[in-house]
């Protein structure tokens, strides 16, 4: 069974009335790797502040290993953050960034330079100890701010968009290294992004916020293959939704119809009040079309095909007007044209419900 090391009970925020964090309660886990991720806005990084001490809950308990912290201060809980700016200081070199939290504790010389050694080992800087901040890129200053934030071994590090400021690659390339050093350290790391690849990438768990509230929280196979409300469908991944009509038929199955096709499908549990408030999702992935009718298919005009390096995007339209998108993975085979007809479908297994959210 997991330990907790981070609980969130019911935690309210509210800045001149208006409430940005609603009654939010989360645990995490101790050694696990959680992505708080939602658009700008969602509270995300104010859920950050409230765990590292810089904003105080209006109400509710944050718990550090089973102790009440909301009142303290960021300095009296074992808590680092790393912020998207770095926060480095700039008159310092590498050494003396990340050593500054053990001078300030006034930890002795040998022991700094021990520790400080070490650091620059696991975060890949040996050799830039006198290399002035100005003089990194951009990948080097981020390793620096994590050195200096891992160097006092907090219970937990706070990563606030640490990649957003990277190009493309270098971002891929980091999230991959820091994953590693998570790894490595057994630290809890609680990771802030809008990026949902990263979240998908790097995460054990992810806590898909909207508009002050935790939308969705399971691992990133759940979120992404079964996500649970239409927001988070929409915003993990491409999806395809469609406003139909759903009906149980026992608790095992329910019906599916789109226009005058009808489906059954092996799906347990369906609350069927909620029937109005339901969407079948299908990502593009599980989608195919072709001229042949198939035994279940709706009818779609392509409107157009797009090469984005391993996949081919496809574009149609439904005869409701709706847009639907498919991915295909096979590049080699022949497109069929611009305007043309075709019959779109899908496997039963691949339909999945998620609610108004």
């Amino acid at each position: 069974m997991s330990e907790i090391i981070l609980e969130l009970d019911n935690i309210i925020k509210k800045y001149e009335n208006q409430e940005v964090i609603k009654n939010m309660s989360l645990t995490i886990n101790k050694g696990e790797f959680l992505t708080l991720l939602g658009p700008s806005g969602c509270g995300k990084t104010t859920t950050l502040r409230i765990i590292a001490g810089f904003e105080t809950p209006t109400s509710g308990s944050v718990l550090l290993e089973g102790s009440h912290v909301e009142n303290k201060q960021p300095n009296e809980r074992n808590v680092n953050t790393v912020f998207q700016n770095y926060a480095l200081f700039p008159h310092m070199n590498v050494f003396d960034n990340i050593a500054y939290a053990l001078k300030i504790r006034k930890v002795n010389k040998v022991e700094i330079k021990k520790r400080v050694s070490k650091m620059l080992s696991l975060v890949q800087l040996e050799g830039y100890e006198k290399r002035k901040t100005d003089q990194l890129s951009g990948g080097q200053k981020q390793r620096v701010a994590i050195g200096r934030a891992l160097i006092n071994n907090p219970q937990i590090l706070l990563l606030d968009e640490p990649l957003g400021a990277l190009d493309l690659k270098l971002r891929k390339q980091m999230q991959v290294e820091l994953k590693k050093l998570q790894k490595k350290l057994q630290i809890t790391f609680v990771y802030v992004t809008h990026d949902q690849d990263e979240a998908l990438n790097m995460s054990d768990r992810i806590a898909v916020m909207n508009e002050g509230i935790i939308e969705q929280l399971g691992t990133p196979e759940d979120i992404y293959e079964r996500p649970a409300t239409k927001f988070v469908a929409g915003f993990i991944g491409e999806s395809n939704l469609f406003n139909t009509k759903i009906k149980k038929i026992d608790e095992e199955r329910i019906s599916v119809q789109l226009g005058e096709n009808k489906m059954n499908v092996n799906y347990k549990n369906y609350d069927n009040s909620k029937a109005k408030e339901s969407y079948v999702l299908i990502r593009p992935e599980n989608i195919k079309y072709s001229t042949s009718k198939p035994q279940f298919g709706l009818i779609a005009i392509i409107k157009e095909h797009s090469y984005i390096g391993s996949i081919i995007k496809t574009t149609m339209e439904l005869e409701s007007g709706q847009e639907i998108i498919v991915c295909d993975y096979d590049k080699k085979k022949d497109l069929i044209g611009i305007g043309s007809e075709v019959w779109m479908s899908f496997e039963p297994e691949d339909v999945v419900i998620v609610e108004e959210g």
